[in-house]
């Protein structure tokens, strides 16, 4: 009996510790880093359309590609950058006092650094790891500042091969918009927030400084405060959102994009951030716009415009510029025009989008604002005729047209959608609306704008035919002459009698 006893007793005792064991381990699997989770290794799918819009060109930032040899160079600049970073204080005494700061800040930070990153790096000691921050972290705050004051045309260090190289700064661009090469955004503000003090004639905020890296900000001298980043991506995310309420919390957060005047149609998206999940919807427009349960069945095809630009236009639909100071999310569709805001293509614009998709995709508390909005624009685009059109409406600007033609931008946004699942769409209603002035005759303004283009096509199918040359320009005026005088000669032939 005495046996049964023990036997059930250690039976109890070793189910209480396996008990133990799973709501141990199930702490440590969902709890660790659920909250702070940002940065993510691109899915594989998206790796096949594209692998090198994803790889770094000349530096590794952050712990997960530590080890790549192609990348080794760009480290000796680092430290000479961190060092440079604090050198900024004169007073010596002062700048190891903040040095130490810095240290201890980033040493104390390894656990919520760790929560950041979706795929497990125990393999990295906390001392290395506190290592990448520090020297990532003064590397990128180095270089913002040297840039921003290259653009001041006060950079004193003629020597720094970053700044007289004609492509580094480009392929730094690149490299930090990348999603897999990310560091929290709080250890760059721990960092310049024990430094700028000392500082002096430099912006308040890591953000301005960012902005003003990745020219996202030129046309605007306000300063911008480090509201709630994750990284350097999710900032360039946020800024193509429309502006949120700083004071308002992560919680709950409402804001419109645009507003539904009297007598045109325009989309307003309202964006819903709770502490778990984001989700875009659309305001008195909900009929357009596929739930995310619904978006998974459907496909990006049936998404968007039913025509393209330069067929909307023979429609009768005419495309205009947006203001510049608008966001990408601000177009509208009024009395049979579109305005969309302009947007620049440089040489880094094909990574960025593509690694912002990849952040939407990966990310649940993220909408899709920027899928949505290149769901729009390759509906738009299905010819290099396209893209000639919106460039010629000043839609597209081609920064570097003379490496980045109309071909190569359209070889490149082909695939740009590839593999992607999108889970909301924000434009749902404006293509309803679109689509159904397409089918519509009534519209006298859509007939004029037709009109008027068909004109200008006939115009310039004569022209392209009987003035393309002096020659049949010539020929054109010597057969119109004679014409003339034939029916001269006719008209007294008859009447001489």
């Amino acid at each position: 009996m005495s046996n049964e006893i023990l036997q059930l007793e250690a039976e109890a005792t070793d189910k209480n510790e396996w008990k133990r064991e799973i709501t141990k381990k199930l702490h440590q699997k969902v709890a660790t880093g659920s909250e702070n989770l940002s940065i993510y290794k691109v899915p594989k799918n998206l790796r096949k359309v594209k692998d090198e819009a994803y790889n770094s060109r000349v530096v590794s930032i952050g712990p997960f590609h530590l080890g790549n040899h192609a990348l080794v160079a760009m480290r000796h600049h680092k430290w000479h950058y961190m060092q440079y970073f604090f050198q900024r204080i004169e007073d010596h005494p002062l700048s190891l006092q903040c040095l130490e700061v810095c240290t201890n800040a980033i040493y104390d930070l390894d656990e919520k650094v760790r929560g950041c990153y979706s795929e497990k790096i125990d393999h990295i000691d906390k001392n290395v790891l506190a290592e990448i921050m520090l020297l990532d972290g003064c590397f990128i705050l180095e270089l913002f500042l040297r840039y921003d004051q290259h653009l001041n045309m006060k950079l004193e260090d003629e020597s720094d091969p970053i700044f007289n190289s004609a492509w580094m700064i480009a392929a730094l661009r690149h490299d930090l918009i990348l999603l897999e090469n990310q560091i929290p955004f709080f250890i760059l503000k721990s960092l310049y927030d024990s430094m700028k003090s000392h500082l002096k004639g430099t912006p308040n905020s890591v953000t301005s400084l960012a902005l003003k890296f990745f020219e996202m900000n030129q046309k605007s001298t306000k300063e911008e405060p480090d509201t709630k980043n994750h990284h350097l991506l999710h900032l360039l995310h946020k800024f193509y959102l429309p502006n949120l309420d700083s004071t308002t919390t992560n919680h709950q957060l409402k804001r419109s994009v645009t507003e539904i005047r009297p007598g045109h149609i325009s989309i307003s998206v309202s964006v819903e951030l709770t502490s778990h999940i984001q989700h875009v919807s659309a305001i008195n427009l909900t009929s357009g716009i596929p739930r995310p349960e619904q978006a998974a069945a459907t496909n990006i095809k049936t998404w968007g415009f039913n025509f393209s630009a330069s067929n909307l236009l023979w429609a009768g639909i005419e495309f205009e510029k947006g203001s510049s100071e608008d966001h990408l999310l601000n177009i509208t569709f009024v009395k049979g025009i579109i305005r969309i805001p302009p947007v620049d293509i440089h040489l880094t614009s094909d990574s960025l989008f593509r690694n912002l998709i990849a952040f939407e995709q990966c990310s649940l508390r993220s909408t899709h604002h920027i899928t949505s909005y290149l769901i729009l624009m390759k509906s738009l685009i299905s010819s290099t005729r396209d893209i000639k059109l919106l460039r010629e409406r000043g839609i597209i600007n081609l920064l570097n047209h003379n490496s980045v033609g109309d071909q190569e931008y359209f070889t490149e946004f082909k695939t740009i959608l590839d593999m992607v699942v999108v889970k909301d769409f924000c434009f749902g209603k404006l293509c309803d609306q679109v689509n159904a002035y397409c089918k519509s005759w009534l519209p006298w303004s859509k007939h004029k704008i037709s009109t008027r283009v068909r004109f200008r096509r006939h115009t310039n199918f004569l022209y392209r035919t009987y003035f393309s040359s002096p020659w049949s320009i010539i020929s054109f005026i010597a057969a119109v002459a004679l014409f003339v005088l034939t029916v001269i000669q006719t008209y007294y032939s008859i009447h001489s009698r």
